[in-house]
């Protein structure tokens, strides 16, 4: 664990830190677009914050289906290379684990590819698991954690 570091979801109010953080993201953050993220009540953005600064995240989107549980779907997950190995990306998908089961989600799932060695260990080790029948073909698998 980091000393100093911070895991939080981020409210409307952190705009500026979340736009401080475009480095992390694959592509630059449309303020209108971020701002609408996190004002909605089923977008979820976690953070990892040290020194004031946004150096991880995951974003998460809770989801109603008419035949399912509300299901919580990660779609990304980002760490800062500079603070690669240290724990951080897993601390942040166990936050965001425990939220998704505070907000009555049944079952959380992410897709990777199945040659991202960083992704499938770090969804591993957070008790994830990569069922056969969630393979979709292309190399991208599917990982769940019932919550």
């Amino acid at each position: 664990m980091m000393p100093g570091l911070d895991i939080r979801r981020l409210e409307p109010a952190d705009l500026p830190l979340l736009l401080a953080a475009g480095d992390l993201f694959d592509d630059p953050l449309r303020p209108e677009m971020a701002a609408r993220f996190l004002a909605h009540p089923d977008h979820h953005l976690f953070a990892a914050i040290a020194d004031g600064r946004m150096i991880g995240f995951v974003s998460a989107v809770a989801y109603l289906h008419p035949d399912k549980p509300v299901d919580f779907w990660i779609n990304e997950v980002g760490v800062h290379e500079d603070f690669h190995r240290r724990g951080i990306g897993r601390q942040l998908m166990l936050a965001t684990l425990a939220h998704g089961r505070a907000l009555g989600c049944g079952t959380a799932w992410v897709l990777t590819n199945s040659g991202n060695r960083a992704a499938r260990g770090l969804y591993a080790a957070c008790g994830g698991e990569a069922t056969p029948a969630a393979r979709h073909g292309d190399g991208v698998i599917m990982v769940s954690w019932a919550l």
